[in-house]
């Protein structure tokens, strides 16, 4: 009767410990995290590692999918998955890849605001702080429905690269870099929407706090809903001016 009951007791033991063993290990499909990267090429690579969407109207919500492959010797752990755009959002199968295994990745990207041709990016990084990207490519047409859309790039989303990264910032270049280089490139000389450089600073002024009545370029002022304080879009204008200097 003791070894008896010693030996399911030890059963269960093993049981347990399995089952912690097999269970999901946590991870994070996010902006941010604080993996230490080890700047090494991840052996978790994409399959493709460019993926070519094709032409869509403006407004569309684009599904798509891509594969997660372990090429290394070993089992490996997603850890996180960050996109370039709070507007693609990104979701694995599995996230423990055993040796030759792989799994699916379902994206989904909101084309909202978007015009012309759309470079993004999703990166991964396993345990060990390695990592891999895939690029998604993508021409975004005109659409009439949207320009009548009540929705806003500080909606939903949008609001991840177009109204937050703005809080805090108070220099000109920093203001800049947080919301206004994904659309006007590099030092204002324009990319998906115009350059912004010009020598008036009254007028500068003026289109970044009212925009210019489309929703591609909406109104940045606090007082209309957006995210700049009259401070801040004086400090933007101010740099874009001295970018010419």
């Amino acid at each position: 009767m003791k070894k008896s009951l010693i030996l399911v007791c030890v059963c269960v033991f093993v049981w347990m410990n399995v089952e912690a063993w097999a269970a999901p290990m946590p991870y994070r499909v996010q902006n941010q995290g604080s993996v230490q990267l080890s700047g090494e090429k991840s052996t978790l690579i994409f399959d493709p590692q460019v993926l070519d969407l094709g032409k869509v109207l403006e407004g569309d919500k684009i599904s798509a999918q891509v594969l997660i492959r372990n090429t290394g010797k070993k089992t490996h752990q997603i850890v996180q998955l960050e996109s370039s755009c709070g507007c693609t959002s990104i979701e694995p199968d599995t996230r423990m890849l055993s040796a030759g295994g792989f799994t699916s990745l379902h994206i989904e990207i909101d084309s909202f605001g978007k015009r012309g041709d759309v470079k993004k990016s999703i990166v991964l990084t396993d345990e060990q702080g390695n990592q891999s990207t895939v690029w998604l490519h993508l021409h975004v047409a005109n659409n009439p429905h949207a320009m009548n859309s009540q929705r806003s790039l500080f909606d939903s989303s949008c609001k991840t690269c177009h109204f937050n990264p703005a809080q805090g910032k108070q220099t000109g270049r920093a203001i800049y870099a947080a919301v206004c280089v994904m659309c006007h490139g590099q030092n204002a000389t324009g990319d998906y929407a115009p350059s912004l450089r010009q020598h008036d600073f009254s007028a500068l002024q003026y289109i970044i706090s009212h925009g210019t009545g489309t929703h591609h370029m909406p109104a940045f002022s606090q007082n209309k809903g957006g995210p700049l304080s009259t401070r801040q879009i004086n400090a933007l204008s101010r740099w874009i001016i001295s970018l010419d200097d």
